[in-house]
């Protein structure tokens, strides 16, 4: 068998998604030189995850990041360490092919404590919003939907939506287009919302993706020029799916309220990459950071001195420290709330991830 049939088999073992849905993810979104599987003493295929490429809007740069599909291993061969081997050796990947980060979508709560050990931390959140099933989302503008959402127009208009992020998981046309194809095999809906404008006619204002989770609406992501389109999307998926309670995952840093809710885990594969980014965009910001990190030392256990607008090592520096921690407390720092970062006196900003195929 093929790598990629051996994965689609363990896929298929161990995740409960409809047959249809398995077959559009191995024809549209599966790439042989994202899979990593591993087998055990005999040859066997026993483990397997994705390493999908990603780029992240991070402080004005596009740093290559990883994301972590998929991993799986075959229940008769779980406990023996064969998914502990595979994360290592993602990581490693990840660090070589150049990425600053590496992220991931746990499957349960139980697993945020796996990937613990790995030096992955909770830093991606989602402002959990509900709505009960008499809201109408009122808007005062006047909207139309645009009917073909596939057309370049409207991924021209996603792609400047979410480039106006300041920290969040970036898509491509070709995740776009799977981001679709998952949806619609789940039975849901994506809805593009426009207004007329005198001067240059109609503009794509908003966007916004539901499925039906049970007797709940879920909104996994809407975006929009201002809070009155994004409720006309919010209201045009409620004419869709009738009267049901709605819960909306909405940007971290949303001021609507809401609650805040862990939606994934990210890991530095490459610190200085990160602090390099970080301290180009803020040349007045000084720092002496030291890091340790068990699995990736040789790219990540340094001491960096961010001073001038540059981040460089120094491993023979011995005076003071701003920060000596470990590679999962620095991700908790460089991407807490910009609040936190005050206090701690770091540049900091919360980052945002959705529309990922979990």
């Amino acid at each position: 068998m093929s790598k990629r049939d051996e994965i689609k088999k363990i896929w298929t073992e161990c995740f409960k998604d409809s047959r249809e849905y398995v077959d559009m993810f191995f024809t549209q979104v599966y790439r042989d030189d994202e899979a990593m599987l591993l087998t055990d003493q005999s040859g066997v295929p026993v483990s397997s995850l994705l390493l999908q490429r990603y780029r992240m809007s991070f402080h004005g740069e596009e740093p290559a990041v990883s994301y972590i599909a998929g991993a799986a291993t075959r229940r008769n061969k779980r406990g023996q360490g064969y998914m502990s081997a595979l994360m290592v050796d993602a990581l490693r990947e990840s660090a070589v092919r150049g990425d600053m980060l590496c992220s991931l979508i746990p499957a349960d709560e139980a697993l945020y404590f796996f990937y613990r050990r790995y030096g992955f931390s909770t830093v991606f959140y989602t402002k959990e919003q509900r709505f009960t099933a008499f809201h109408s989302f009122p808007v005062k503008g006047e909207y139309h939907h645009v009917e073909n959402d596939m057309s370049d127009e409207v991924w021209c208009a996603f792609d400047a939506f979410q480039h106006k992020r300041k920290c969040y998981i970036l898509h491509s046309r070709r995740d776009f287009d799977n981001i679709l194809s998952d949806l619609r095999t789940d039975g849901g809906n994506f809805v593009v919302m426009a207004r007329d404008d005198e001067d240059s006619g109609s503009q794509i204002v908003s966007m916004a993706w539901g499925r039906r989770q049970g007797d709940i609406l879920l909104v996994t992501d809407v975006m929009g020029v201002d809070m009155d389109a994004r409720s006309a999307a919010m209201r045009q998926l409620r004419c869709l799916n009738g009267d049901m309670p709605v819960l909306l995952y909405g940007h971290p840093d949303d001021s609507m309220g809401g609650r805040l809710m862990p939606r994934a885990m990210g890991r530095f594969v490459n610190v200085g990459k990160a602090l390099s980014i970080v301290a180009k965009a803020y040349p007045d910001f000084k720092s002496k950071i030291r890091v340790t990190d068990d699995i990736l030392p040789d790219y990540n256990s340094h001491t960096f001195i961010i001073d001038g607008g540059r981040c460089e090592i120094n491993d023979e520096y011995d005076g003071h420290l701003d920060f000596d921690v470990k590679v999962d407390v620095l991700a908790d720092i460089v991407f807490s709330s910009s609040a936190i970062g005050s206090i701690v006196r770091f540049p900091s900003v919360r980052p945002m991830i959705s529309l990922m195929l979990d």
